[in-house]
């Protein structure tokens, strides 16, 4: 599936002769190759040259295991905090998130959207972590840089679950935090 999907894709003139994704989903293991994998599909998807084609990656971003393996995934959210693409959630697009924050504060979509108009860049928080079984949130860094689709301002990220000497954010709710001053 995959080879013939990258079949396609190099025949329609997206992936300049590649077959296979410089950094797939499953390469992802820390910062380094988080950046690495965004800046593929952020390559990959300035590439398209019309909507169709960018329909096409897009639907390779949500289908294909070079782009999507366990909780690494891309999505794409507009400056004003509305998803654009999510490959796991389909219903957050359309959806304003711009306000979302993590337990301890963190306005999670704000601080992605300060990174990416800075040129880039990594962000922490914590986010609920579907791989394990009655934890409320794990420690999650994405890795966000701006795109241009169709003359709108996005930013395009992945994220990736962290262990705790990975990690700057503290283990600690931010309510507990108020109770010690």
């Amino acid at each position: 599936m995959i080879r013939i999907l990258s079949f396609v894709l190099v025949a329609m003139g997206l992936l300049g002769g590649a077959e296979q994704a410089a950094a797939t989903a499953r390469d992802v293991v820390d910062r380094e190759t988080l950046k690495n994998f965004v800046l593929e599909a952020k390559s990959l998807l300035e590439s398209a040259q019309d909507e169709a084609a960018r329909a096409t990656i897009l639907e390779t971003f949500r289908t294909d295991e070079e782009w999507r393996h366990g909780p690494i995934y891309i999505f794409i959210t507009s400056y004003d905090g509305v998803g654009f693409f999510h490959a796991t959630q389909p219903d957050r697009e359309g959806v304003n998130n711009i306000d979302s924050e993590d337990s301890n504060g963190v306005k999670i979509v704000q601080q992605n959207i300060a990174a990416a108009q800075a040129g880039g860049g990594f962000t922490e928080y914590l986010f609920d972590n579907p791989a394990i079984e009655g934890e409320d949130e794990s420690t999650k860094v994405s890795y966000v840089a701006p795109i241009e689709i169709e003359g709108a301002s996005y930013y395009i990220g992945a994220g990736l679950y962290l262990t705790e000497d990975q990690t700057n954010v503290a283990p600690i709710s931010w309510g507990s935090l108020k109770g010690r001053v």
